[in-house]
């Protein structure tokens, strides 16, 4: 479980060291601070410092301590500083928000309401840090704390965490009693994407259930990617073992293909709603725990025909027939990710205006050509050699 990611907000250089203790505070009490002056503040190098401090909101910040001094900062294009942007998305995202003003601010800003044209340079760097704060307060009704040195801000935060933790376990509290049975196999991300009802929540839903259910498998599948075999569980002497055993996993390889289709033409069709009718979200788990199952049983399939024991002239056939499945296997364990990826870019082109997107996102179980090739040039060798 990762740790609490705390983003400190304010001008830099005149809360030099109270941004420090802050820090010093937030890291030994075993959080993960994100201070942009700190060498491990993530950067995208591509990217200016309005959108790294943004994206950093957007991707680390669990809490957001915002500090007012007595300076409102860097202005960018838009007239607002980059502290008051990085405040603004936040809010927008609904994360909790601390905020401490300065106390002199505080003090100041009656005068500065009665007098917005004056002169008061001896005391801020721009009269935008009163429309700032007076934002805060009124506009935005925000509960705000005073503060003049760090040992104000840390003392605050001690309570206010404790609160909000007592909060947070009361809620898991509730939130569990209320859960239905199968919720309580789900992932955190898979409960977070039913909570969040995002565009396309219930595609996610599947694709994060899936991927969640695909892992339970990833042992086969590192077996299968280093070559892993174990003792054989067959052995075949003569011609009429051969066919029989090749007449058995065939059958078992028809059963295969029919659970994908009967999975996708029926399954996935019964529980995922028409526009506008919910899916059933209990159904579109079966649906993903069932289709990581036929993932295994792809794997555990051609390890069986892979280790069986067979004469070398029958070596080519054997293993050719045992790449009937890796193929279709591969399709699965990378569909969600596929999933997920169409509907961000579908989303993404939405957001940046066109009216309407189709996302198409199909699974096709498919073999590979060179091993049914194969297969069938050893097929009619021994189809020659029955004759």
């Amino acid at each position: 479980m990762s740790q609490l990611k705390i983003f400190l907000s304010s001008t830099c250089y005149d809360l030099k060291q109270i941004r420090a203790d802050l820090f010093d505070y937030f890291y030994n009490q075993g959080y993960t601070p994100y201070l942009s002056e700190n060498h491990d503040f993530p950067i995208n190098p591509q990217k200016d410092t309005i959108e790294n401090c943004i994206e950093n909101v957007k991707k680390n910040t669990d809490i957001f301590v915002l500090v007012v001094g007595n300076r409102y900062g860097y202005q960018i294009e838009n007239g607002k500083s980059i502290t008051n942007t990085e405040y603004l998305y936040a809010k927008k995202l609904g994360i909790p928000i601390y905020i401490f003003i300065y106390r002199q601010i505080i003090s100041i800003l009656p005068i500065w309401k009665k007098n917005q044209n004056g002169d008061f340079s001896d005391s801020v760097d721009s009269t935008k840090i009163f429309e700032f704060v007076q934002d805060l307060r009124e506009t935005d009704n925000n509960w705000c704390f005073e503060f003049e040195k760090a040992q104000d801000i840390i003392k605050v935060l001690k309570t206010q965490f404790s609160y909000l933790f007592k909060e947070a376990l009361n809620l898991k509290t509730q939130f569990k009693s209320n859960l239905p049975d199968f919720y309580k196999k789900l992932s955190t991300d898979a409960i977070n994407i039913l909570l969040n009802r995002e565009d396309m929540f219930e595609v996610l839903f599947f694709a994060q259930a899936l991927e969640d259910e695909l892992t339970k498998f990833e042992e086969l599948k590192y077996d299968l990617e280093y070559h892993i075999l174990f003792k054989s569980k067959t052995r075949i002497d003569n011609d009429i073992e051969l066919q029989k055993w090749l007449t058995q996993n065939l059958q078992s390889l028809d059963n295969i293909i029919d659970s994908g289709n009967n999975l996708f033409n029926k399954a996935f069709k019964t529980y995922y709603g028409e526009p506008g009718v919910p899916s059933d979200l209990k159904g579109l788990f079966y649906v993903a725990g069932a289709l990581a199952r036929l993932y295994g049983e792809m794997i555990n399939w051609y390890n069986d025909i892979k280790s069986t024991s067979v004469e070398d002239e029958y070596k080519i056939l054997r293993d050719s027939f045992a790449q009937y499945t890796i193929k279709a296997a591969e399709q699965i364990w990378k569909y969600p990710k596929k999933i997920k990826d169409d509907i961000h870019n579908g989303l993404e082109r939405i957001k940046n205006g066109e009216e309407s997107v189709n996302v198409e996102s199909i699974l096709k179980l498919e073999i590979d050509d060179d091993s049914m090739e194969i297969f069938h040039r050893e097929m009619d060798k021994l189809t020659r050699k029955y004759n």
